[in-house]
């Protein structure tokens, strides 16, 4: 999977300033975000409804499309907060593409990889290996109840600290098939 690019300085070079300082209050308040080849989708609750925000992220200028009456007249808010969501927490814009470990080429990928698989699809994938998850816990010094804990919060799409750290311990494990 290749991850789209996309800068604060686009979204500046299009948005006034105003309006990029008042689309900070919206970050991370979209949801139904998705990634369709070139363009990314959310909605997101505004003053008078729910507008479907969209913008064209490998275009220059950014090709946007917005429900809000401002969307009309000039570059508004809530397309640049979209943007500013993307660049910000790729993570939760889902894609129809299939996520290949072997494809990751770089540091947002990998970041990407981290945030979009669950824990448990990699402790699972540890278990096919013969790794239980009482080795993973002597190997990482995390307690098997802290573990289980994580495992329940990464389900519920809740952060710990320790989820990622675990799952590039799992990785590591998985990619280097040491023998048990």
């Amino acid at each position: 999977m290749k991850l789209l690019k996309l800068s604060e300085d686009q979204l500046r070079n299009i948005c006034s300033p105003i309006n990029l300082q008042r689309a900070e209050n919206y970050v991370g308040k979209f949801f139904d975000c998705k990634i369709k080849e070139n363009i990314i989708f959310g909605k997101i609750k505004g003053n008078h409804g729910i507008y479907n925000v969209s913008l064209k992220i490998d275009s220059d200028p950014l090709e946007y499309s917005c429900e809000c009456k401002t969307s009309k007249e000039m570059f508004c808010k809530h397309a640049a907060a979209l943007g500013l969501t993307y660049i910000y927490t790729p993570w939760v814009f889902a894609t129809d593409e299939k996520i290949d470990r072997e494809q990751i080429r770089n540091l947002d990928e990998l970041s990407f990889y981290l945030k979009t698989t669950k824990l448990k699809t990699l402790i699972d994938e540890l278990r096919t290996k013969g790794v239980g998850i009482a080795k993973l816990s002597e190997i990482t010094g995390v307690s098997l109840q802290q573990i289980a804990s994580i495992l329940k919060d990464d389900e519920n799409d809740k952060y710990h600290v320790l989820t990622d750290p675990l799952k590039m311990a799992c990785l590591y494990i998985i990619e280097k098939d040491f023998e048990v």
